[in-house]
């Protein structure tokens, strides 16, 4: 698996589906490889490290990621219940403000 260096050595979060923790990130998908790197991130395609800290850290990525997932999940099912058309194509901060605006 490829390592994902973001310019921002200190991202933490979630992009293009790939979870960062302190600015690194993994994936094997080559078409996103080639994304990045086009984005100006580093893309370090040798072995991964074994360092026990980075695994806690890559596990600590992915629950954030499970998280954000199934609040984002939670927050559709809201404002679909709640009438706001385009739900599904919204991310979590704009069903929130909406969700808010509809006084629920």
């Amino acid at each position: 698996m490829a390592k994902v260096i973001a310019p921002n050595k200190e991202y933490t979060g979630l992009s293009a589906g790939i979870p960062f923790a302190n600015g690194v990130g993994e994936t094997d998908n080559e078409h996103l490889l080639q994304w990045f790197e086009g984005k100006g991130y580093t893309v370090d395609r040798s072995e991964p490290d074994t360092d026990p800290q980075t695994d806690e850290i890559a596990k600590a990525a992915e629950l954030e990621k499970k998280e954000a997932d199934k609040r984002l999940k939670a927050l559709r099912k809201k404002a679909t219940d709640l009438g706001i058309e385009g739900a599904a194509e919204k991310d979590a901060e704009t069903l929130e403000a909406e969700i808010e605006a509809a006084g629920k």
